[in-house]
């Protein structure tokens, strides 16, 4: 787990941050902009309860830094209740806490290509990265010959619906809704 910010460039959202959580069986990567560091507990707290009531299994352990938002007396506790093992990465050791740092770095640049040709703005980093990560879990990776979508659900992902980041569309309003509009 590791977060990456602040951006220079607030998201529309009002998002600063970039946490990304990372399976460490199926490198599955699960990311949430936020605004503030403090927002860190919250949202793991949230995903590890999802994860395990998917996976029917313990979140055993959890690398991070230590970084304050991951040290913190309710953090620790929380994981302490849990049975949780907390890993700490040595201070200016980023090798150590790789694949999270890898997939940042990674997702900072394609954040920039990916607004940069679709001609949005800035402020669509957020929703930059969501497609992105979303994308990144339903692709192969590396000598792997299942993608990491499938490696955590057990099902091949469809990407039928996938369009180009910044695409026109349109959305539907229901018959129900037209005759009250008029």
């Amino acid at each position: 787990m590791d977060l990456c910010g602040p951006f220079p460039d607030v998201a529309i959202g009002g998002h600063r941050y970039i946490l990304s959580i990372v399976d460490d069986y199926s490198r599955k990567v699960t990311t949430y902009p936020i605004k503030e560091k403090t927002e860190v507990f919250k949202h793991f707290s949230n995903y590890q309860k999802r994860a395990e009531r998917f996976l029917n299994s313990k979140v055993i352990n959890v690398r991070t830094d230590k970084g304050l938002e991951f040290c913190h007396a309710e953090f620790q506790s929380y994981l302490d209740d849990l049975g949780i093992k907390a890993e700490r990465t040595n201070v200016y050791s980023p090798q150590q806490n790789g694949v999270a740092e890898r997939f940042n770095y990674t997702s900072v640049d394609v954040i920039k290509v990916t607004l940069n040709s679709s001609g949005l703005s800035k402020g669509f980093w957020a929703e930059a990265l969501l497609c992105h990560t979303y994308v990144w879990n339903r692709v192969c990776h590396g000598n792997q010959s299942l993608t990491p979508f499938e490696l955590y659900s057990g099902h091949k992902p469809s990407v039928k619906h996938l369009k180009t980041f910044g695409s026109t569309a349109y959305s539907g309003v229901p018959k129900q809704l037209i005759k009250s509009l008029i």
